[in-house]
């Protein structure tokens, strides 16, 4: 199962931003309102730049980024996601 498989999405509410940026998510079908973006081994350079990416990705179907944090001695980057539209009726 990817990463992004609707059912992982669903069940954890969260997804790796490098399957955002490689389309292996399917967000039509997410019910929930947020949703938490994340790049582990923040330590290499482009973690930032790859976490921005998808959260502007994102913003172009009605997303946006509500928070930023770090996580595990800063090794984890994460975006906190809002849905600015309607989630999906469950």
């Amino acid at each position: 199962m990817s990463f992004g498989s609707p059912r992982k999405l669903v069940q954890n509410r969260f997804i790796d931003a490098k399957a955002v940026l490689a389309g292996q998510a399917d967000f039509r079908a997410y019910p929930y309102k947020h949703l938490l973006v994340v790049v582990r081994n923040a330590w290499s350079g482009s973690a930032l730049t790859v976490l921005m990416a998808a959260v502007e990705h994102l913003s172009n179907y009605g997303w946006e980024m509500v928070n930023f944090t770090t996580g595990g001695a800063g090794e984890t980057l994460y975006a906190a996601m809002r849905r600015t539209v309607g989630p999906t009726p469950r």
